[in-house]
C-alpha cells in the first residue's frame, strides 16, 4: 500500500463514454475522495469529459488523437511536470503509446479492458514490455491473452476485475421499483427483462431482440427494456434495432431508454438481467447486477464467465444464439425457485470479491509495483529524488 498520497493522472482519449470510461471516472472519483492529487486527462469536447466537469473531478482537456506527434508529445510532459504526476494509468492505446514519452518523469501502467486478441509483434512488444511499468487486465481472458501473445510480462501484470458501487448493494426498495416502472409505462405483474449496454453490435442486443420474440410467444407478460445509447460509430446499428423489433412483432413489449444515468434504479425495477455480448472482458453490469441480487444470463464468452459462472451466479449461453438465449430466460421465469437461488448465490459472490474498496486497494498496491519498478530505471533517479522533495 502506499506510504502516502500518490499524484496520479488517468488519461481516456476517447470523447464516447461506456464502461471503459465509467470506470476510470470512478477510480479518480474515488481517489480524490481518500485524499490521492488526481486527475482526468480526455479531450474536452468528449462525454467523459462533460461527465467529469458534472461530477466536479479534475480535469486536464488533452487531446490524444496523435499520439506520436511530437506537439503531443512535449504537451503530456509538460502536463507531468506542471502537475507533479508519479504515475500515469493508460485506458487506451493512444495515451499508452504518449505516455511512453513520460517514462523519465513518471511511471506508467496500463489498463487493458478489452478481451480482443493482439498479435505480439516485436513494435508492439516494445511498446508493452518497455514502455510500461505494469499492465492491469480488467479480466483473466484479457490477462491470459496478453501472456500467450507475449506482450505482457507476467511479473508486472495482474488481474483487477470489475465492482460494483455501494449504491447497489442497497436493500430493496418498493417504492423505487414501482416509481421506475410507473414512468418506464410497465405494470407491476409484468416480468421485465433488462438489458443495460451501449447500443453496439458487440454488445448483441440484436441477438437479444430475437430471443425476446420468442420468449414472448410462451410468456406474452413479459418485457424487454434496453437502456443504452449509441456512440458515433454504432449510429445505424442502434437505428436498426426498433425496426428489427417491429419485424419480430414485439414492438409493444420492448422499451427503449435511451442512455440512463440511474442503472441502479432500473434494475432494482427489473427482474432479470440480460447480457448478450459477442464480445466482453467482465462487464461492470453483470458486477452490479450480482450486487444487486437480480438473477442474470449471459454470453458465455470473454471475462463474463469468470463472474457470471453457469448454474451458480447466473446461467451462461453460447454467443449470438437468440434460441439458447430465449430458453434461459424462459427458465428463469418458469422456475422462480432457480432465480432466487442464482441471485441469492451471486449476490454473496459480490459481497465477497466485488467490492468498490477492495478493488481500489488493489489498485493502489499495483500502483506501489509500478513506481518501484519505475524507480529502477536509471534515468528516473534524479526524477525520483526529485519527486520525494516536493
Amino acid at each position: 500500500m502506499s506510504q502516502g498520497p500518490l499524484r496520479i493522472l488517468h488519461t481516456v482519449p476517447g470523447r464516447n463514454r461506456g464502461g471503459l470510461e465509467q470506470r476510470a471516472l470512478d477510480q479518480v472519483a474515488w481517489l480524490a475522495q481518500y485524499g490521492h492529487p488526481v486527475w482526468l486527462a480526455t479531450p474536452g469536447n468528449g462525454v467523459t469529459a462533460a461527465k467529469a466537469r458534472a461530477q466536479g473531478l479534475p480535469l486536464l482537456p488533452f487531446d490524444f488523437d496523435r499520439p506520436w506527434r511530437l506537439s503531443t508529445l512535449l504537451a503530456l510532459r509538460a502536463l507531468v511536470r506542471g502537475q507533479g504526476i508519479e504515475l500515469i494509468d493508460a485506458h487506451y492505446t493512444r495515451d499508452a503509446k504518449a505516455a511512453m514519452g513520460c517514462l523519465d518523469l513518471c511511471a506508467v501502467v496500463r489498463t487493458r479492458h478489452v478481451d480482443q486478441p493482439l498479435k505480439g509483434n516485436l513494435l508492439r512488444r516494445l511498446q508493452w514490455r518497455r514502455g510500461t511499468d505494469h499492465v492491469i487486465a480488467v479480466a483473466a481472458s484479457v490477462r491470459d491473452g496478453l501472456l500467450r501473445s507475449g506482450l505482457a510480462d507476467p511479473a508486472r501484470t495482474s488481474l483487477i476485475g470489475e465492482w460494483a458501487d455501494e449504491r447497489f448493494f442497497a436493500g430493496e426498495n418498493a417504492g423505487r421499483r414501482a416509481r421506475v416502472r410507473e414512468e418506464l409505462g410497465l405494470a407491476e405483474g409484468q416480468i421485465v427483462i433488462l438489458c443495460a449496454s451501449m447500443l453496439r453490435l458487440e454488445k448483441g442486443q440484436d441477438h437479444l431482440i430475437r430471443a425476446f420474440a420468442e420468449l414472448a410467444k410462451a410468456h406474452p407478460q413479459a418485457r424487454l427494456v434496453l437502456a443504452g445509447a449509441p456512440t458515433a460509430e454504432s449510429q445505424a446499428y442502434a437505428e436498426s434495432l426498433p425496426g428489427l423489433a417491429r419485424e419480430c412483432g414485439i414492438a409493444n413489449g420492448v422499451v427503449f431508454t435511451g442512455f440512463r444515468d440511474d442503472i441502479p434504479d432500473l434494475m432494482e425495477a427489473a427482474d432479470v438481467i440480460a447480457i448478450p455480448s459477442v464480445i466482453e472482458a467482465q462487464s461492470r453490469v453483470g458486477a452490479q447486477a450480482l450486487a444487486r441480487g437480480r438473477p442474470i444470463v449471459a454470453s458465455a464468452v470473454g471475462g463474463l464467465v469468470e463472474i457470471v459462472r453457469d448454474g451458480e451466479t447466473g446461467l451462461s449461453v453460447p454467443p449470438a444464439d437468440p434460441k439458447a438465449l430465449a430458453q434461459a430466460l424462459g427458465r428463469l421465469i418458469a422456475e422462480p425457485g432457480l432465480a432466487q437461488r442464482l441471485a441469492r448465490a451471486g449476490r454473496e459472490f459480490a459481497e465477497r470479491r466485488l467490492r468498490f474498496d477492495a478493488r481500489m486497494a488493489e489498485t493502489l498496491a499495483v500502483y506501489e509495483k509500478a513506481l518501484a519498478h519505475a524507480r529502477s530505471r536509471s534515468y528516473m533517479r534524479v526524477a525520483t529524488t526529485q519527486g520525494a522533495a516536493r
